[in-house]
């Protein structure tokens, strides 16, 4: 197993990188680190043993854990299903130790597999040495590890302990609690990948370095693959002589990694220029596929999908509302991205010509050697880099960083300074066609940190919507349960989006409580953004301040003529008067929302 970097990295360089590798995650490297080693060094078997693993748990982190945020992302009712289910007690207990029961049968799957092939090693050898050297004992002192239980429990042990030092040292350096419902989650999500990396640290520890025996046949087949490539690249280079059955080897581990993910199988055989932007396009095709399709199902799940990768979309809320609701954007954008895979497989295809393996002779000039730098000259090399500009362009239009705002400004309201007037309290529906008496009408998503107020908060005034009959233009166009019901959820739901990315919970003290008071003008936009009542934390005040800030565009208040002035509450803690301290916050904690709208007058 001797690598051809060797030369190259010493002892001392290889341990440094794997001490790096394993601390990537600490510093917020994510995946991107080990795939950069598995780049620079195909042929260090130990060091990439540890990159692959490495990214393994990354992939089992994300399959365990993102189809449960996108549920909570995809509408309120799955949001306060999986909410409720996360506050009963005793629930991340039971999911951390479902996982070490996990990981205990998974070590000790791999000790009985272990030993079963150490035992018929040592059979074979025995015979082979009483054959040729009777009387001789066979050494057993240095079998592998793995094979012991001791090894599995001192595992599995000392993991936990790692594990329990390392969650005390965070807790130390931050005793915030978090608050955020999904808190839980985020605990049992942090326990499996702190406790994964260090099974997996300990595990090629004690093991001398060697693979675990349940991954040991797929890991040497895979690094029989980059053997043989590396070994065809230098053929390729020196015009040396290389076996067509060991090209068709090559070629079929190629094309099984690009129906993976169009592109991979480009990368696999150092086309670059042609398989990166393949691999990138099809990235972003993705993207948009899932866009489209969330948000034809939930056009508050297109929201929170794009909140997910800090991105919201670039257009108005009220047209990106109509927009979602075309089927036409979901069929095409999932059209192109399997166009894009039947693509890339046919170029794939033609890389592997018998004029470019050097079997049949090249009569038109059109052969492409292998392992030539720089971009090709064709059609069909130029295409992919041409089409991944083009969508870059529009993703620039149309997605931008949720942390942009839109700079455009009104004059300052003069009433701005005008809060709290109950009486002049209504609540201005998406959907005008719905009737007064429709029962949960301002149920939805909750701004506080408690359960909804069932007795109170209830309230909707019988005047505005009612007596201004259906609103024309696009508010007529959305229809059904694909819409929050009242503007008060539209714009809970939009705040959600900000609290995620902000970790606005997370960094929230308990108790606290502060009112703001802002104007959403018939543009959509939030300005007169304004601190009604103050906290005794002015950093947590500052970032609530930041948090309303970020809502704006918002859809334009349907049903009235001028801007509408919203006074808030946020706080921290249960639904009951007696928690905060203020006449104003006492009487507000038990709106919904503890929000409150008004039309200002023009």
């Amino acid at each position: 197993m001797d690598s051809a970097n060797s030369q190259y990295l010493s002892p001392w360089a290889k341990k440094s990188l794997t001490f790096f590798l394993w601390l990537s995650p600490l510093f917020s490297l994510g995946p991107f680190f080990a795939f950069g080693i598995l780049f620079a060094f195909p042929k260090e078997f130990r060091l990439r043993l540890r990159a692959v693993s490495v990214i393994a748990i990354y992939i089992l982190n994300w399959i365990l854990f993102y189809p449960v945020e996108l549920l909570h992302r995809s509408s309120m009712e799955w949001e306060g299903i999986i909410n409720a289910f996360l506050a009963q007690n005793g629930i991340p207990f039971r999911l951390k130790l479902g996982f070490f029961l996990f990981c205990f049968f998974l070590l000790l799957a791999n000790f009985l597999h272990s030993s079963r092939r150490n035992r018929k090693r040592e059979t074979v050898r025995l015979v082979r040495i009483q054959n040729e050297f009777p009387n001789t004992q066979l050494r057993t002192e240095m079998r592998i590890r793995d094979t012991k239980f001791d090894t599995v429990l001192l595992v599995l042990v000392l993991a936990l302990v790692i594990q329990f030092v390392f969650l005390y040292i965070t807790e130390s350096l931050y005793p915030q609690k978090n608050l955020s419902p999904l808190a839980p989650l985020y605990d049992v999500h942090q326990f499996v990948f702190n406790y994964s990396i260090s099974v997996c640290i300990l595990l090629f520890s004690f093991n001398r370095n060697k693979i675990p025996s349940l991954i040991a046949k797929p890991y040497l087949r895979y690094m029989e693959g980059i053997r043989i490539r590396e070994s065809w690249k230098h053929a390729v280079q020196t015009e040396g002589k290389f076996p067509l059955r060991l090209e068709l080897i090559i070629k079929e581990k190629a094309k099984f990694r690009d129906k993976i993910l169009p592109g991979f199988g480009h990368i696999y055989v150092y086309e670059y220029w042609r398989g990166f932007p393949i691999l990138f396009l099809t990235l972003l095709l993705y993207l948009f596929s899932a866009v489209w399709v969330f948000s034809y199902t939930s056009p508050i799940f297109g929201f929170q999908f794009l909140a997910g990768f800090g991105l919201k979309p670039g257009i108005p809320d009220k047209n990106f509302f109509i927009s979602s609701q075309n089927i036409a954007y979901a069929v095409f954008s999932v059209a192109a991205l399997l166009g894009l895979y039947f693509y890339s497989s046919f170029i794939l295809e033609k890389s592997f010509s018998l004029e470019n393996l050097g079997i049949k002779k090249d009569k038109d000039g059109e052969s492409e050697p292998f392992f030539k730098p720089g971009l090709r000259k064709g059609f069909r090399n130029v295409l992919p880099l041409s089409l991944l500009f083009h969508l870059v362009l529009l993703c620039l239009v149309f997605l931008i960083p949720i942390s942009l705002q839109r700079g455009k400004k009104k004059e300052q309201t003069s009433q701005k300074n005008d809060h709290f007037r109950p009486e002049k309290m209504e609540f201005y529906f998406i959907d005008p066609n719905v009737p007064d008496d429709t029962k949960g009408l301002n149920g939805g998503v909750i701004t506080g940190n408690e359960t909804e107020n069932k007795e109170k908060g209830e309230k909707i005034s019988n005047e505005k919507v009612a007596d201004n009959g259906p609103v024309k233009g696009y508010i007529k166009k959305i229809r059904g349960k694909k819409v929050p019901p009242t503007y008060s959820n539209y714009i809970s739901a939009k705040m959600r989006i900000p609290e995620s990315y902000m970790d606005y919970w997370a960094k929230a003290p308990h108790p606290y409580s502060s009112v703001v008071a802002y104007t959403i003008t018939q543009d959509g936009d939030v300005i007169d953004v304004e601190l009604v009542e103050a906290s005794d934390y002015p950093d947590q005040d500052l970032r609530t301040l930041q948090l309303v800030e970020s809502l704006g565009p918002l859809m334009p208040p349907p049903g009235t003529k001028s801007d509408i002035r919203v006074t808030e509450l946020f706080w921290n803690g249960p639904i009951d008067p007696e928690f905060v301290p203020t006449p104003l916050q006492k009487e507000m904690i038990n709106l919904f929302d503890g929000r409150y709208m008004e039309e200002i007058p023009e």
